[in-house]
């Protein structure tokens, strides 16, 4: 039986499946990942998938209504952080909650561009009474005809009354041609009479053709997942195409390696992954190999340390990539909660080779409503006061929470609009120069526009 081409070239590209509490694409299916949309692969990563793309956060609620106290409003991104001065930055993402019905949740995500904020996708999650996930809708906004239009659609059949295990998924994308809803993949699980995983079946469409993935989950005498089997089925013909080996010490994976083959017998290392934990078993560093054909041997190309309060919370995390024949690049995520479990603030750091330091990148603030999904009244323009004044550089406004910034001249006309965090100074050194023309009396500044939380 001949087998088909790219069949072997996306299963000789199987990662690795591990079995943490995290949902994880059936091995043979996270190849396909990569061409996926950004609304699907999002909206697998709500439903607690860590996709290739798209790895997990420390946010674990996944459901429409939130457990604890606070009730999740909306979300800023800034970056360009000390562009022109120290403080400084730029608004780069926006993203708002809405919740219309008990066990639904709207979220709503934009860009800042052109001094204003660019509408992108807006998506739809259903939970159902045990808050877990069951659907997400996603749209995607058409800036011509000022709409939204469907892009892609996800339903999740929960395994009895787990929180995290699933029976299926189905995965759909909007056909413009016929108008119509098509099936992208789906997912079915089979699980024992201990709810161990034995067997997913997936189905994916490709070009038109209909592949079938097989993987097989075998247990030791400790009841730990040590190995999966990978099967490719196509035109009737079962192919043997990888293997996952995990090694665990007190039930914690240590290890997993993935093998791959091209004629269903012979099985060559394709990747690696190491973990290593604190004694409170939380992971603590996790590290990424890669074969190295020419060297024979694997090839460290990414390492991750985690970073935990004393009450074990996730606070940090550090990645270093390391390509072929590239330098190294690392970067340094840092999380602030508020109340508990709810994330506040999310830092993100570079390292720079040339000051040997790390340089903040971008912060991403979380707003909340608490209990009453009801958004607070925008606040009324008011004339801020400036300082120094009169400037011919930075100057700093009293206000206290996120503001829009508008600078007039003495002819009313606007010659600066800027979107600030409280403590952030605007840089007036650009404007045009002009005797008097920036004094006290001639220079408003108005806060047309607070933050949401």
């Amino acid at each position: 039986m001949k087998i088909n081409a790219l069949l072997v070239a996306l299963i000789f590209t199987l990662a690795a499946q591990t079995a943490h509490a995290q949902r994880t694409l059936p091995p043979s299916l996270r190849p396909y990942a990569e061409n996926w949309t950004y609304t699907l692969v999002k909206s697998l990563h709500r439903a607690g998938y860590d996709m290739p793309t798209m790895p997990a956060t420390p946010i674990s609620a996944n459901g429409v209504s939130p457990r604890n106290t606070l009730q999740l409003d909306s979300t800023k991104t800034f970056y360009a952080y000390n562009l022109n001065f120290p403080g400084d930055s730029l608004p780069l993402f926006r993203t708002i909650y809405q919740y219309p019905a008990p066990k639904v949740k709207i979220e709503i995500n934009y860009q800042y561009e052109n001094n204003g904020w660019l509408t992108l996708n807006r998506s739809t999650l259903i939970s159902d009474d045990q808050e877990r996930l069951v659907e997400v809708t996603a749209e995607a906004f058409d800036p011509l005809s000022q709409s939204f239009n469907p892009d892609s659609r996800l339903e999740i059949f929960p395994h009895g009354d787990s929180p995290e295990l699933v029976d299926s998924v189905f995965t759909y994308g909007w056909d413009t041609t016929i108008q119509d809803w098509t099936r992208l993949f789906s997912i079915k699980n089979v699980f024992d009479d201990q709810d161990r995983l034995l067997e997913n079946i997936s189905q994916v469409d490709y070009l038109g053709t209909p592949v079938i993935f097989r993987d097989v989950y075998y247990y030791d005498a400790n009841g730990d997942n040590h190995l999966i089997e990978n099967f490719a089925i196509m035109d009737g013909f079962e192919f043997h195409g990888g293997r996952t080996n995990i090694v665990y010490v007190d039930h914690r994976p240590i290890e997993v390696e993935v093998l791959v083959s091209n004629d269903g017998v012979n099985f060559l290392p394709d990747s690696r992954t190491n973990y290593a934990y604190h004694l409170s078993g939380l992971i603590r560093k996790q590290m990424n190999f890669e074969w190295d054909a020419e060297k024979d041997n694997y090839r460290l190309n990414q390492t991750i340390d985690y970073f935990y309060s004393p009450d074990q919370r996730l606070v940090g995390k550090e990645t270093a990539f390391m390509p072929l024949n590239a330098h190294e690049e690392r970067e340094r995520v840092s999380y602030v909660y508020i109340d508990d479990e709810n994330l506040s603030v999310e830092w993100l750091h570079l390292w720079d080779d040339d000051l040997f330091d790390w340089v903040l990148d971008s912060k991403k603030f979380y707003y909340y409503n608490g209990l009453v999904p009801v958004r607070p009244a925008p606040s009324p323009a008011l004339a801020l006061q400036v300082t120094p004044n009169p400037t011919t550089g930075a100057v700093q406004f009293t206000f206290v929470n996120e503001a829009d910034i508008k600078v007039f001249d003495l002819t009313g006309q606007m010659v600066q609009s800027r979107l600030l965090q409280p403590g952030q100074r605007l840089d007036m050194s650009a404007l045009p120069a002009g005797e008097d023309r920036y004094r006290d009396s001639s220079v408003y500044a108005y806060a047309g526009r607070t933050s949401v939380g």
